[in-house]
């Protein structure tokens, strides 16, 4: 399986940020590098969910960092500031400080380092939210690891949870004709006229390269050549904790057979047609448009 080398990381991927991976563990070696080398501590809050922007510029709340509710994300490379996420009940949150939105409508338009926290962010408040009891014996959890773990309080458990990450893969699949077309498809809940490349989550058990070459074949109905999958590239997507595997394939035949469950329709599209605007295309944000992005540049 090749690589390729990208021009700039993807949308919502790590930008100039240490996690203080290290540092998580030790309360007081962590307050100690805090007091050393923290140009400023700033602490995002997730709203129910969602972000506060005030003009475009998001909005930061004072908080302290060693309460239970507050998670570490790292400190800035650039400037040396630390951040820090918590979660803001949406009753409690004070209208007059911006506007509340989701992630997906504002990460584009944010600096990348911005970017990529808020996707840390909202990923750790899903976990979060979704891991207050033990999965082993049912008694409450509790944070610690500055967020970034949690453990059962049943001394007869002790069960540690970590955050949790689904990978998935997402393929831009060629026909056989020297690669001139891309496959395309529709989800059955997506409007007319909008596709994209196809995706799926990674089966336990499998290994990347099968999992492209299972989910072409249960989705479109087509084989690819195994010699002819290569990487592509990452994307965190935090909606609600998956990791997006970008790879690239070439198909064997161009004779499509589509899950009617899994896609409403499939289409091969030639250059001319997408650059056109013959399909509506996923925004910039994602890492799917910049798979079909860089197929149109391979012909430039």
């Amino acid at each position: 399986m090749a690589s390729r080398r990208r021009r700039t990381p993807n949308p919502l991927s790590t930008q100039g940020l240490d996690r203080l991976g290290l540092l998580r563990k030790d309360p007081e070696r962590l307050a100690d590098h805090l007091r050393s080398t923290a140009k400023e501590v700033r602490t995002i809050p997730i709203v129910g969910g969602q972000v506060c922007l005030d003009d475009g510029a998001l909005v930061y709340v004072d908080h302290d960092h060693a309460e239970e509710d507050t998670w570490l994300l790292g400190q800035s490379l650039d400037d040396g500031v630390v951040y820090f996420a918590t979660t803001v009940a949406t009753d409690a949150w004070q209208d007059d400080r911006g506007r509340l939105t989701g992630l997906r409508e504002v990460a584009a338009l944010l600096p990348p380092l911005e970017g990529n926290l808020l996707a840390m962010a909202t990923g750790l408040a899903t976990w979060h939210a979704t891991h207050q009891f033990c999965g082993r014996c049912g008694a409450p959890t509790q944070q610690d690891w500055s967020g970034h773990r949690r453990r059962c309080t049943d001394t007869n458990c002790n069960r540690e949870h970590f955050p949790r990450t689904d990978p998935a893969i997402i393929v831009a699949v060629t026909s056989p004709d020297d690669g001139n077309r891309i496959l395309l498809g529709r989800n059955p809940a997506w409007p007319r006229g909008f596709a994209s490349v196809l995706a799926g989550f990674v089966e336990p058990g499998e290994s990347l390269e099968d999992a492209v070459a299972r989910e072409i074949k249960e989705e479109a109905g087509i084989d690819v050549d195994p010699e002819g999958i290569d990487y592509h590239s990452s994307q965190p997507w935090p909606f609600p904790a998956s990791v997006m595997l970008g790879f690239t394939a070439r198909a064997t035949t161009d004779e499509l057979d589509p899950d009617p469950e899994e896609l409403a329709d499939a289409e091969w599209y030639t250059r001319d047609e997408v650059g056109h605007g013959a399909v509506g295309l996923p925004p910039p944000l994602s890492i799917s448009r910049r798979l079909v992005d860089d197929w149109l540049e391979e012909d430039e």
